[in-house]
């Protein structure tokens, strides 16, 4: 800090007018110092009375010891008030500088410092300086209020994923917040302008873009407008972005455009698989509906009472709830047909079924095992009824005998039981298997071989 030294003589008087325009003044203290050649000492030669309400030390003491004030001033400020001080001394100048002090209460207050040095030296050498000190505690508080609003608020807007840009209508060139170049997959310092922008709009949606603006610049009083839009990024990546803008005119005839960019990509994919979950489902019913009116239709023509009837239905529906079941279970996703063949066997007694390990590697649709399911059902009835388990002995296994391709081929074999009779015509099983399956490339191939009813499943698999 610049040395300080006490007056060893009588200081000389202020300039009249300087002192008349002090004594009027109310916005802060007025001083007048003046300073040794070479700066080695210093001293106030006239402080006014406003010393004591603005620093809590009177005129008289600083006026009699000028570190009286400079005391006051904080530690983490005085190298500001140095620096000022020796810069406009070396240049001959005037220094503004703004400064804490802590006064004799321990109250902390900012203060404005503003000095004008002399051109005529004083007649010893000695140079004079013209200054104020002002208080500016409450604009510096108001300052730093704002200054935590602008932060709250830009740590907000950061946590939205908010980007900001400005446009003044007609020029070419775009003002754009480091977030909103990072939404179109630009760096931090990439200089931006109408023409690039409209070059990252996807070709698709920028006349969609040029029709928003223009229906909001051409109404008098201007506008806002919204709109969605897919930005493509250098490297080829597209994201979805939402935009938020208002056109306001001014007197002169010009437009001030400013708006906001929100990446909404993940919130359109969610919107699309919705979409596509609400045809698969629509599309899922429609055949599930199907697939009861063919099974009552079925049921009607082969039952013989309406005992018969209600029984074999409901034997069905419930093998085909089993199986929606497991698909429920499975998010409507992929399967494995070993476990569908659990689900829908258990009824009839597993330990009676000779299921292949390798089945666990046959990975189906859930459309496909709807269908599976009643087949399979189907099947295991006419064993009870008619085939190898109604009797003890008999035994059904089920095998893969082919996996390649994205097709599974599955054999059913009955051994044990009576030598099934050769049908005629279709069984129900068979022609259900058939139409759930067709567009899909699944078909059933029934065998009546003296051992045994077999039948060879073939249908399409998927990842597993």
């Amino acid at each position: 800090m610049s040395a300080l030294g006490k007056a060893e003589t009588s200081p000389p008087m202020a300039d009249p007018p300087f002192r008349a325009l002090a004594d009027t003044m109310s916005l802060g203290m007025a001083f007048q110092m003046l300073v040794a050649p070479g700066g080695a000492t210093r001293r106030f030669i006239f402080v006014s009375e406003s010393c004591q309400a603005l620093n809590g030390v009177s005129a008289a003491e600083a006026l009699a010891d000028p570190n009286a004030l400079y005391r006051l001033i904080t530690p983490e400020s005085r190298e500001r008030m140095t620096l000022a001080e020796t810069q406009a001394s070396a240049r001959g100048g005037t220094f503004d500088v703004e400064l804490t002090f802590k006064l004799p209460n321990g109250e902390v207050r900012w203060n404005r410092i503003a000095a004008t040095r002399r051109i005529v030296p004083w007649p010893d050498g000695s140079v004079l300086w013209d200054g104020i000190q002002i208080d500016i505690t409450e604009r510096k508080r108001a300052e730093l209020e704002l200054e935590q609003q602008r932060n709250h608020l830009a740590l907000a807007v950061e946590a939205t994923g908010l980007g900001f840009w400005r446009w003044e209508a007609g020029s070419e060139q775009l003002l754009w917040s480091d977030r909103n170049r990072a939404l179109f997959g630009l760096p931090p310092d990439a200089p931006n302008d109408v023409a690039g922008y409209m070059e990252a709009v996807h070709p698709d949606d920028r006349e969609q873009i040029r029709q928003a603006y223009r229906g909001a610049r051409d109404r008098p009083e201007g506008g806002d407008f919204s709109m969605e839009y897919r930005a493509v990024a250098p490297d080829g990546r597209i994201r979805w972005i939402l935009a938020h803008a208002r056109v306001a005119p001014r007197p002169d005839g010009s437009a001030l455009v400013v708006g906001t960019s929100l990446d909404v990509t993940e919130r359109r994919a969610a919107e699309e698989r919705q979409a596509l979950l609400t045809r698969e489902m629509a599309h899922r019913a429609k055949n599930g509906l199907a697939i009861v009116m063919a099974i009552a239709s079925q049921t009607a023509r082969n039952a013989t009472s309406v005992e018969q009837y209600a029984d074999l239905l409901n034997a069905r529906l419930s093998a085909m709830a089993q199986s929606q079941d497991l698909i429920t279970e499975s998010g409507g996703g992929p399967l494995r047909f070993a476990d569908l063949l659990r689900k829908v066997l258990a009824p009839f007694g597993l330990a009676r079924f000779d299921l292949a390990p390798d089945l666990d590697a046959v990975v189906i649709s859930a459309e496909v095992g709807a269908g599976a399911a009643l087949l399979v059902h189907e099947m295991a009835t006419n064993a009870v009824k008619y085939g190898a388990l109604s009797v003890e002995a008999g035994r059904v296994s089920v095998r893969r005998s082919a996996l390649e391709g994205g097709v599974a081929r599955i054999e059913w074999r009955e051994a044990g039981g009576p030598a099934p009779g050769v049908s005629s015509k279709p069984g129900f099983g068979t022609r259900l298997m058939q139409a759930a399956l067709r567009n899909q490339g699944g078909k059933v191939e029934p065998r009546y071989a003296p051992e045994g009813f077999q039948a060879l499943l073939e249908f399409p698999t998927v990842a597993g």
